[in-house]
């Protein structure tokens, strides 16, 4: 898929840290994303997925949300919510 196809990019994060990181305008921006892409960092695997429902709602031009999960797993990963 092409980076610039993506609408959202939800990074979970799993430690608070002090200031915040913004990995997910990181990820956007190495990824070559649109300037217009929304990016999120949000607390915790759960937040994440509400926030990806919320955002995907009927009538809403959000159809294509990248999350990724890499702090604490081991393992980074990565869904992409697509219609």
């Amino acid at each position: 898929m092409d980076p610039a196809d993506l609408d959202a990019i939800i990074y979970v994060v799993q430690r608070r840290q002090v200031p915040l990181r913004w990995q997910s305008a990181r990820v956007a921006c190495a990824l070559g994303a649109r300037e217009d892409v929304a990016a999120f960092d949000v607390p915790g695997t759960r937040a994440a997925w509400g926030m990806t429902m919320a955002l995907r709602t009927p009538g809403e031009s959000v159809r294509r949300v990248l999350v990724i999960e890499a702090e604490g797993t081991g393992r980074p990963s990565a869904s992409l919510i697509s219609d």
